[in-house]
């Protein structure tokens, strides 16, 4: 069990870590990254993640089985919605924000546990409240 979360928080790392890399090429190319998201996201989630884009929080989180994953959903969700504000397309990101927040939840609901879901719980809510 302790070596597959390690594994699932060393993936969580590795994606966080190229989700920064990708925002910064996504000033210069944003189709270039959006298309490394989608490898990434795709490599990391052992399927499409367009996929999972058209179902809802809870048969996404049936599909990926495992709270580690669909807090890695959620995040790769959060990672389109910040592209989406570089390129300024506000009500979209809005749109993947608050998909990330649905799935995040769920991850919740499978882990009640999982402090990275309720960070992501919290960060998501914290960008979609007005200031």
């Amino acid at each position: 069990m302790f070596d597959q979360r390690d594994y699932v928080m060393r993936a969580v790392k590795q994606l966080t870590e190229f989700i920064a890399r990708i925002l910064k090429l996504a000033l210069v190319d944003p189709s270039q990254a959006k298309s490394q998201l989608d490898d990434a996201a795709r490599n990391a989630l052992g399927m499409e993640p367009s996929t999972l884009a058209f179902v809802d929080a809870h048969a996404a989180a049936q599909l990926l089985g495992r709270a580690d994953k669909v807090v890695l959903f959620a995040t790769i969700l959060e990672a389109y919605g910040e592209l989406e504000l570089l390129t300024g397309a506000q009500h979209a990101a809005r749109r993947h924000f608050l998909h990330a927040l649905e799935v995040a939840h769920e991850a919740a609901r499978l882990d009640p546990s999982s402090a990275d879901a309720r960070g992501l719980i919290d960060r998501l809510r914290d960008r979609l409240t007005p200031a």
